[in-house]
């Protein structure tokens, strides 16, 4: 079972488009997947079509001990969500011990999956910080701009950090190039320097710029439900095969 993070500690980078989308095509590809939705604006269950207020349970009753993980999954053709909910800002101030292992503590025992992916929140308090403790992967959208592209290196200090001290298993698999054009000389240099700085970590697949994408959760779509044949949907079956490939 693999059981990976998608975190970048910036918002707006694609990684909630992302864990959606990987997690389509896995599920396309006859892979178990359970998405946890890790992150308190609750992106990706909106994503998914659901809306947190008509949630009765969520993560967040997860956590708290108040539900065992199996209440509260949404069986959604096939793939497997644990939805959240806006009241997850709150553990970031519960003076609760170890704190960080509250999710591992949780799912302890999940079983029967291929892949568990984490949606996380766009900076590194106790919400990513128990995603990263969990997992033993992580993958970090990367958009193709200059601030993204620096800020990206707190998130692989923050890694090092992790590993020092709440997991030792754990690693960063691949980069994935977000919102990318080839007719920007910014999109192109900052995914060379990527590649001259990290290239083992680089996804070959670049997931470009594309209005469908934009589009697909405003209907609560997938992009292969939305626009099965748009580029969007061509570029994440292309990386989630990469993905499937790397470990």
């Amino acid at each position: 079972m693999r059981i990976i993070a998608i975190s970048n500690n910036k918002g707006g980078v694609g990684k909630t488009t992302s864990t959606v989308n990987i997690a389509a095509a896995l599920n396309i590809l006859e892979k178990k997947v359970l998405v946890i939705d890790l992150d308190h604006q609750a992106q990706t269950t909106y994503h998914f079509g659901f809306n947190p207020t008509d949630i009765k349970k969520s993560i967040y009753n997860v956590l708290m001990d108040e539900a065992g993980y199996e209440d509260i999954i949404i069986d959604r053709n096939g793939l497997h969500i644990l939805p959240a909910h806006t009241d997850l800002k709150n553990i970031e101030f519960m003076p609760i011990p170890a704190k960080e292992f509250l999710l591992s503590e949780a799912l302890e025992k999940v079983s029967g999956y291929d892949f568990i992916l984490i949606d996380c929140p766009p900076s590194l308090g106790v919400l990513t910080l128990n995603a990263m403790a969990f997992s033993k992967e992580i993958i970090v959208p990367l958009q193709a701009q200059f601030l993204p592209f620096h800020g990206m290196y707190n998130l692989f200090e923050a890694v090092q950090m992790v590993r020092k001290r709440l997991n030792k298993g754990i690693d960063v698999t691949g980069i994935i190039g977000t919102m990318y054009n080839a007719s920007k000389s910014i999109n192109r240099e900052v995914i060379e320097e990527t590649k001259k700085r990290l290239p083992e970590k680089l996804f070959e697949t670049m997931i470009r710029e594309n209005v469908a994408l934009q589009e697909a959760p405003s209907w609560g779509k997938t992009i292969f439900e939305y626009s099965p044949n748009s580029n969007g949907a061509v570029d994440y079956m292309n990386l989630t095969h990469e993905i499937v490939l790397k470990k």
